[in-house]
């Protein structure tokens, strides 16, 4: 009888960042997974985590690219380049986001990502695909080329929907004509509906929670707030989303896009368990300053990066960012959250939006082994990607 030898890595002596607490405990990895967790003695591979954190991998759903290359590119070269940088600094399980582009063009990027999902180059997680756009509010487009926005067209986004299975996530504004019907028709299938780049009133918000919308796309950052007509005041997206328990709200904590106060302020009102931290990161995350595409590559939509953060060439407005998963976490130490709570905004938070909390986002036996080791600076040390070392500084 042949007997199958699967590979086995113990990691020692690590300050491990469970979700309610970091404690000292060694870690036993058989056949990609996380067979046992505590005091462990076994003959094989070991990893001494001794003064490092050991945490599960960071999972970041709303990424454009980075390393140079937009995930809209939509090649091999462009996904190795962009997840090898962020897994580098963190981010095990990845969500390419795409920018609002013509019909046969989105298309063509669902088929290519198909093709590339599992490819043996990629050394992280790609869970699936993130649609932004093109279903928007004009007045809040951001970066989103102005020529594609427009309402929801059933035959349009049933045609996207049908031609592939890779669909997680799609940002949509609530109060566009047909968005609610949209919404059902995404919960129906188990895709997160997020609100963004909208103009919505607070009724929008809560009756897109009914129709199956459960979270808000970067927060403060093209979605509405308080607006007075006629003397009356007007609660926006900015309002009503703390009125819903059911809704995540993502925070892109680069330390630019949102000030301290506001990450305060959302701590407060929705805790610990319905905040995800994003990167919503372009191509220009690991370069300097200068002028970078964003999107299809077809449509030679620039943005301006000045002082480590992404603008409107007209400086109108951000235009997504350059920060990597390690720096959202160090943003949210320095204005006092615990480590362990940190890192669950970015590793279970994410995870259980997503439904996929049963595999990965914490350590725990069973899951998959998606583990991290960096010291107190957030300096990623060693990253592990379903058992595998994919990288050791």
């Amino acid at each position: 009888m042949r007997v199958i030898c699967m590979k086995k890595i113990l990691i020692k002596n690590g300050n491990v960042i469970f979700t309610n607490c970091v404690k000292q405990a060694d870690i036993l990895i058989e056949d990609g997974k996380i067979v046992q967790i505590g005091e462990i003695k076994e003959n094989c591979e070991i990893i001494d985590a001794e003064g490092l954190y050991v945490s599960p991998g960071l999972i970041d759903i709303h990424t454009h690219g980075g390393n140079g290359y937009d995930y809209m590119v939509g090649t091999v070269e462009a996904f190795k380049a962009a997840t090898t940088m962020h897994m580098q600094h963190g981010a095990t399980s990845i969500v390419p986001t795409t920018v609002a582009s013509d019909f046969d063009y989105t298309l063509h990027f669902l088929k290519q990502f198909e093709q590339i999902k599992n490819h043996k180059d990629i050394p992280v997680r790609l869970l699936g695909v993130h649609l932004e756009g093109p279903y928007l509010s004009l007045a809040q487009k951001g970066a989103i080329p102005s020529q594609y926005i427009k309402n929801p067209q059933k035959e349009e986004y049933m045609r996207i929907l049908d031609s592939s299975s890779n669909i997680l996530r799609w940002t949509i504004a609530p109060e566009l004509e047909g968005a609610y019907e949209l919404g059902d028709e995404l919960f129906k299938r188990g895709i997160n509906a997020s609100i963004g780049h909208s103009s919505a009133e607070d009724f929008h918000v809560h009756n897109a929670v009914v129709h199956g919308f459960r979270s808000v796309t970067h927060m403060y950052s093209m979605t509405s707030s308080i607006v007075r007509i006629n003397c009356y005041r007007h609660p926006g997206i900015n309002e009503a989303a703390y009125l819903e328990d059911d809704l995540y709200l993502e925070a892109i904590a680069d330390g630019h896009h949102l000030p301290d106060t506001l990450l305060k302020l959302m701590i407060k009102n929705k805790g610990y368990d319905k905040i995800i931290l994003v990167t919503d990161s372009m191509s220009a995350a690991g370069f300097g300053d200068g002028l970078f595409y964003l999107g299809n590559p077809e449509d030679h939509h620039q943005v301006l990066i000045k002082n480590n953060v992404g603008f409107m060439p007209d400086m109108s407005s951000f235009a997504g960012s350059v920060a990597c998963a390690d720096q959202l976490i160090r943003t949210m130490l320095k204005i006092g959250t615990p480590i362990h709570e940190a890192i669950k905004m970015m590793t279970l938070n994410p995870a259980r939006l997503l439904h996929l909390d049963h595999e990965i986002g914490s350590i725990e036996t069973g899951k998959k082994a998606d583990i991290i080791l960096f010291d107190e600076a957030i300096d990623v040390k060693q990253v592990l990607v379903n058992g595998e070392i994919k990288y050791k500084k």
